[in-house]
């Protein structure tokens, strides 16, 4: 991991203008005609409540897989490693590449940029919103963030957005609402990154990129990044992938 090359600040322009979890990755899908969630995660009240949920069962010494039944249950969640959420093939999503930016007030501050880029353009339409997540094992100070994204060609130019769908102490995740033709696609490329610091204990981190594809009428309508991983609610149980990226590991953030 490259790591004390202290950014000027022209530097840290360009590297914040260019942000998941593995195992503990968990998607949200109501079954259709089947599932209806008591608890909705894509609100801040839900995803509240879904916190609130998880530590009653963990302090009543739950087991995870009486977790997982009970969120199954109450949220119509599914764990991201099910069987049922396969690998997204043709994207491939880079380990995100975390710099040291040097100490500001005191503090030394870091920047996580997460990279995607489709391999081949998909066949199926996509209608609706894609994701792309940073996920740390540790808890951070997240100071900005930022998402970059654009075609393979001219066709659809580079934007560029702050608006995260979840940002926090494990993470920031993005909504990227697709555009296509026959030829190409706004997602083809982008980076996302996030500038935090340490939280004031010194700790190794693990850093973790993903890219959630959905197509023809299934779409990411929201997101949770919290200390289990990441959480997808997506709007059908069809037509959905998730590619992740091998972890990045970060010694003494502090």
């Amino acid at each position: 991991m490259r790591r004390g090359a202290v950014l000027t600040a022209a530097a840290l322009v360009v590297a914040t203008a260019l942000t998941l979890t593995g195992a503990a990755d968990a998607d949200a899908a109501p079954a259709p005609d089947a599932c209806v969630p008591a608890i909705t995660v894509d609100t801040e009240a839900g995803a509240g409540d879904l916190l609130a949920l998880i530590d009653g069962l963990r302090t009543a010494g739950a087991s995870p897989a009486a977790v997982d039944a009970a969120l199954a249950e109450r949220a119509c969640l599914t764990r991201g490693d099910d069987p049922g959420l396969p690998p997204a093939e043709d994207v491939a999503v880079a380990a995100p590449d975390v710099y040291s930016i040097g100490v500001v007030n005191g503090r030394e501050r870091w920047v996580a940029i997460t990279t995607w880029e489709w391999q081949a353009l998909p066949g199926a339409p996509m209608t609706g919103n894609q994701a792309v997540t940073t996920w740390f094992d540790a808890p951070v100070s997240p100071v900005l963030q930022v998402v970059h994204y654009q075609g393979a060609t001219a066709e659809f130019p580079n934007t560029s957005r702050e608006d995260a769908a979840a940002v926090g102490p494990h993470g920031v995740g993005f909504l990227l609402p697709p555009e296509k033709s026959a030829t190409d696609m706004n997602v083809a490329t982008g980076r996302s990154a996030l500038v935090f610091e340490g939280t004031g204990t010194c700790t190794d981190l693990s850093a973790h990129g993903a890219f959630a594809h959905a197509w023809n009428d299934t779409g990411v309508t929201g997101l949770t990044i919290d200390a289990a991983g990441v959480t997808f609610d997506w709007s059908h149980t069809a037509d959905r992938a998730l590619a992740r990226s091998e972890p990045a590991e970060v010694p003494d953030v502090c």
